[in-house]
């Protein structure tokens, strides 16, 4: 990794406390220090482009395509602009996995790059265990800190800022928060169909919704898992950071970004992706897209995840990648070989015993699908130890 994320020169990566690193990620909020203007355009569809434009203007674009829906929207949006503006197009770059069907979304990639036609480059690269979290992209990263990094799988970042070298980089980081998970918008759904064709899970999900923040949170944990290794008092922490959104709409998508994981994974990428003279874009967490989206939903509106998609995609994507619910998940390749043979030898050394049960940890690191969230203090214990040498 060229230079140094501690180099005076350059931004710092923010630390992490004991119980963030064993909680596996941040918690807590930090005051948004957005200025909500008194009058804001509540056209989400201008605000997007307009946020994805930079990036545009910057060459080489290169957008994270991974077939999901934010990475298709955001590909579809930016291929339509560059070429109604005379800019260069995009490229995509999409990282597959093979031996892993719980990351394979071939079908979806290739579904929305026919939708598109023969404007986009398409760069495809099996991964073949650089994704590690302990990997040889990542590694230098934690070395130069000192400290695990959140996001953790950090070196899907560093990657893809290579291709992107000198130019801008794009990823759909804040889709999910922005888009989806608003309590509102699914309440006035349910009362729209009034309850014709809804499932058990619809139900369950509404009635989450309309949950005091107590049910909210016991819900969460139970989602989570029971995270064995985590002492009794830090498990009770589980799930209180995802039952604070507010019920209003348009509170509901600022608050998107309140979370100080939102805020520390960007700063984060940032960083590192400045290391390659990469400008980070992230149009769907972009303060002015997100004013514009909560200012057309207002107080009771709302979207819910597919309706928001809809709107802003337009007749760029395929109605079945609008609607799609299913994701593909990556934690194989984020605790590949070189993890799994630390945690196979690991003395149980590097971690702070009062906040986590060591024999439980490593158990969880060596299980069929480790739990990603214990990412961190696999990279706190390797790094415990690389001090030890």
């Amino acid at each position: 990794m060229p230079g140094s994320c501690t180099d005076d020169r350059r931004t710092v990566l923010p630390r992490l406390s004991a119980r963030e690193i064993a909680l596996g990620c941040p918690v807590g909020s930090v005051p948004l220090l957005l200025a909500r203007a008194a009058r804001v355009d509540p056209d989400p569809v201008r605000a997007l482009r307009d946020a994805v434009r930079p990036a545009l203007l910057r060459p080489p674009c290169v957008v994270a395509f991974s077939g999901g829906r934010d990475s298709s929207l955001l590909l579809a949006v930016a291929a339509d602009l560059a070429a109604r503006e005379g800019l260069p197009a995009p490229i995509a770059v999409t990282f597959r996995y093979p031996g892993d069907p719980a990351a394979d979304e071939t079908s979806w990639q290739e579904k929305l790059l026919a939708h598109l036609g023969s404007r986009i480059e398409w760069i495809r690269r099996d991964i073949n265990g650089e994704l590690d979290v302990l990997g040889p992209l990542t590694a230098p990263v934690l070395r130069a800190h000192g400290a695990p990094v959140y996001p953790a799988a950090l070196g899907n970042t560093v990657l893809l800022a290579r291709y992107a070298r000198g130019g801008s980089l794009v990823t759909g980081n804040g889709g999910d928060e922005v888009l989806g998970g608003h309590r509102a918008a699914v309440l006035r759904a349910v009362v729209r169909r009034r309850g014709r064709g809804l499932t058990g899970a619809d139900w369950r999900l509404a009635a989450t919704c309309a949950a005091p923040a107590s049910v909210r949170r016991h819900r969460a944990r139970r989602v989570l898992g029971d995270a064995p290794w985590l002492r009794p008092a830090v498990r009770r922490e589980l799930g209180v950071d995802g039952a604070a959104r507010p019920l209003r709409f348009d509170r509901s998508v600022w608050s998107a970004l309140a979370p100080r994981a939102v805020v520390v994974g960007r700063r984060t990428r940032a960083a590192v992706a400045r290391e390659y003279d990469c400008a980070l874009v992230e149009p769907l967490g972009a303060a002015g897209f997100v004013a514009s989206y909560a200012a057309f939903g207002g107080p009771w509106g709302g979207l819910t995840r597919a309706e928001g998609t809809r709107l802003l995609a337009g007749e760029l994507l395929p109605a079945e990648v609008v609607s799609r619910r299913d994701k593909a998940y990556f934690n194989a390749s984020r605790f590949g070989a070189v993890s799994r043979a630390f945690a196979r030898e690991w003395d149980g050394g590097g971690v702070d015993a009062g906040l986590v049960d060591p024999d439980a940890l490593r158990a969880a690191w060596l299980a069929d699908v480790p739990p990603a969230s214990t990412a961190l203090l696999l990279q706190q214990a390797w790094l415990a130890s690389t001090e030890e040498r």
